[in-house]
């Protein structure tokens, strides 16, 4: 650390001062100050040139020039022989070039050490800065670790979603991923829908709450810009202010072959729920439910091939019963009403099992199952979230069909 003086008047006065003093010592007490081999001056040159630099050594050389000058004037001597008289003359080149060399030097020592403080100050705030940083950092850390920690949503829980979803049978994946988004996100009256071929229509699938809020079907329209918006962005919908008034609160699809073939309903949920964070918690585990029912359809196709008529999609009677006891459970479990419907086919000359289905299937929905009972020749079907008094319904536009369109009634 070097000494500085910023203030220039400071300085001057200082060199005076010190000038003057000496100078009234030596003509007081007529030491003969300029005559001395170790001559005051020549320190008072020395020490304000390596103090203060170049210019404060220029005039500390002048101010003892003007001196000597004064002290030869008051003495009597001859001032034409202090400039060139060769001992005066080598005295005044001597203090000048001591001035320069020295105030050079400490001028230029000045501005290294200014250059190095000034980076050392650079580096200074850039380690406060990167301290600060650090902080901030670890603070970020600490509340992210937290949250981790706090979180409702940890590994293990994600881990358990996803062996729960990994059932063999696409209703199975259904009925879990209902208990999921109810556990996961605290929330009410929950369902999931099939969306009919011609996205007009959803049909229930399983449902988790009042039949009110979520009915048997839902008959969708071009005005219903809340599900247009869900079919076009293919991605959670939030209910607007601009939405039908019977909209859910919350939509999210269930895509698998690449278009939306379900959609989840949610028409009771805390707002709290509704971050960014619990969204994309949400939109995570909707993709996994869309890949597990896409992976168990598949194995399921595989696996009841066997359990169909050749050539059709129409059940052999225990495999029919199967779907039937599955529908038992749903109903139990989530008050979803099914029916089924029993037409004797052998009063209907003439048409094989593989032509009814093919006149069938137009008046039939995508999730209704058909079964036959090759012993007693009765055409099964069922009818999922269809009640009893739509069934008879069902039941007389199927005779109907097969009437009109198929073989001969016998009876």
């Amino acid at each position: 650390m070097i000494y500085t003086q910023k203030n220039v008047w400071r300085k001057v006065v200082e060199l005076l001062v010190v000038v003057l003093v000496l100078g009234i010592i030596d003509q007081v007490f007529q030491l003969g100050m300029l005559d001395w081999t170790l001559n005051p001056f020549l320190f008072v040159i020395l020490f304000f040139s390596l103090r203060y630099g170049i210019n404060i050594a220029i005039l500390s050389f002048f101010t003892t020039l003007v001196y000597h000058v004064i002290a030869t004037f008051t003495a009597g001597d001859d001032l034409f022989l202090l400039f060139y008289d060769t001992g005066d003359y080598l005295y005044l080149l001597f203090s000048l070039l001591l001035a320069v060399i020295c105030g050079l030097y400490s001028s230029s020592y000045r501005e290294r050490y200014e250059s190095i403080t000034y980076t050392q100050d650079e580096l200074k705030d850039d380690n406060k800065e990167l301290t600060r940083t650090i902080k901030e950092l670890e603070d970020s850390q600490r509340v992210m670790q937290e949250k981790v920690l706090d979180s409702e949503h940890t590994l293990a829980q994600i881990y358990q979603v996803g062996i729960k979803l990994d059932q063999p049978t696409p209703e199975l994946v259904r009925n879990e991923a209902i208990a999921i988004i109810a556990d996961l996100f605290k929330a009410n009256d929950i369902a999931i829908y099939h969306v009919d071929s011609s996205k007009r229509s959803l049909r229930l699938r399983v449902r988790q709450g009042s039949s009110q809020t979520l009915p048997q079907t839902v008959f969708l329209s071009e005005e219903s810009s809340f599900y247009q918006r869900l079919f076009t962005e293919k991605a959670i919908t939030l209910r607007n202010i601009k939405d039908e008034k019977n909209a859910p609160v919350i939509a999210g699809p269930i895509v698998y072959n690449n278009e939306i073939q379900e959609v989840l309903i949610i028409d009771q949920l805390d707002f709290a729920r509704l971050t960014t964070h619990e969204i994309q918690i949400m939109s995570f585990v909707l993709d996994w439910i869309s890949n597990r029912i896409e992976k168990a359809r598949e194995w399921q196709a595989k696996d009841e091939e066997k359990q169909m008529l050749p050539g059709t999609n129409v059940y052999y009677k225990d495999a029919f019963d199967a779907h039937v006891a599955q529908q038992d459970v749903r109903q139990e479990e989530y008050g979803v009403p099914y029916s089924t419907v029993a037409i004797q086919f052998d009063r209907f000359e003439g048409m094989s099992v593989a032509e009814a289905e093919v006149i069938l299937r137009t008046y039939l929905r995508e999730i209704d199952i058909i079964g036959f009972d090759s012993k007693q020749s009765i055409l099964y079907f069922l009818l999922p979230g269809t009640d009893a008094e739509n069934a008879q319904v069902v039941e007389k536009r199927i005779k109907k069909a097969l009437k009109e369109k198929g073989g001969t009634h016998a009876g």
